[in-house]
C-alpha cells in the first residue's frame, strides 16, 4: 500500500490506516518487529516527524511497543470487554480464547473506610470483609481486584478456602452466601498512572497508565451487595461500549 500525496487525507492519518490494516490482518504478527523511522521515510517518501507521530500514536494506544535499542515490535491484542454486560472474569476470558488464572493476594476482616460505608450503605458499626486478587490471562498478569463486601451478608466465606478461591469465580463462590440474586451493577471507567507496588504486580513500568473500573453490585431488592474495583494494564485491556439511538414517536 502506498501514500496518496494529493489526497486530502493527510499523511499520518494514512500511514497510521496502513500499519494498522497490517496488524488487524495479521501481516503483522504479536511480536513482529516494524521498520525504523528511516525506513518508513524511505519507503513511503515521507518526513520523518510524519512516522515519530504515528508511532508515538500507536504506542500511547497499545499497539505498538519500544523497545530501547531493538526498535518498535507489534504489541499481543488488547482484551476487550464490553459494558453492556456484567460477566464474570473466568467467562470474559474462555470467550477470547485465554485461559484465566487468580492469586489470592490478602483476605481479611476490617473497619470500612467512609466511602465503603456509604456505596455499601453500611451502618456505623458494620465490619467488611476485604479480598485483593491478582487475575491473570494466559498466565500474564492484567488486572488487580479489590474487593469489599458486607461482613453480615458474606460471613461464611471467610471459611472458603484458598485453593477454591484460586480455583473458581469470585462472584460464583459469593452467590452461595446470599439469599437475593444479583440482578444489576452500577460501574465506571477512568484512566490513572500504576503505583510502584501496583506497577509490580502487573509485571510493568512505574508509572504507565492503567484503567480503573469501580463497580457496585445490586440484588434484586436493589440492596448493593459489593463494592469491587479492577485496575487493568491499559496497554492488555479495552473497553468498549454499545450505543443504540432510541427514537421516540409522538402520540398522535
Amino acid at each position: 500500500m502506498l501514500l496518496e500525496k494529493t489526497s486530502p487525507v493527510p499523511l499520518h492519518i494514512q500511514l497510521r490506516k496502513i500499519i494498522l490494516s497490517m496488524i488487524e490482518s495479521g501481516k503483522l504478527k504479536p511480536g513482529d518487529k516494524l521498520f525504523s523511522e528511516s525506513e518508513f521515510c524511505k519507503k513511503y517518501n515521507i518526513s520523518r516527524m510524519t512516522v515519530r507521530r504515528v508511532i508515538s500514536d500507536l504506542v500511547n494506544e497499545g499497539y505498538i511497543q519500544r523497545v530501547a535499542g531493538k526498535g518498535s515490535f507489534v504489541c499481543e491484542p488488547k482484551i476487550i470487554e464490553k459494558l453492556t454486560y456484567v460477566t464474570t472474569f473466568t467467562d470474559d476470558m474462555i470467550c477470547r480464547g485465554l485461559i484465566p488464572e487468580r492469586k489470592l493476594l490478602e483476605r481479611r476482616i476490617d473497619e470500612p473506610y467512609p466511602k465503603i460505608t456509604e456505596v455499601l450503605n453500611l451502618d456505623q458499626e458494620e465490619k467488611i470483609i476485604y479480598v485483593k486478587m491478582l487475575l491473570y490471562a494466559n498466565h500474564e498478569p492484567i488486572c488487580l481486584q479489590n474487593v469489599f463486601l458486607p461482613y453480615r451478608i458474606f460471613f461464611k466465606f471467610m471459611q472458603t478456602s484458598e485453593q477454591e478461591i484460586e480455583r473458581r469465580d469470585l462472584c460464583e463462590i459469593l452467590n452461595d452466601f446470599i439469599d437475593h440474586p444479583v440482578l444489576w451493577a452500577k460501574q465506571s471507567v477512568e484512566a490513572v498512572l500504576l503505583k510502584t507496588k501496583e506497577a509490580k504486580l502487573l509485571d510493568v513500568s512505574t508509572n504507565i497508565p492503567g484503567l480503573l473500573c469501580e463497580r457496585v453490585t445490586f440484588d434484586e431488592l436493589d440492596t448493593p451487595i459489593e463494592y469491587v474495583t479492577f485496575l487493568y494494564r491499559a496497554d492488555r485491556y479495552k473497553f468498549m461500549i454499545d450505543k443504540r439511538n432510541v427514537i421516540h414517536q409522538k402520540n398522535k
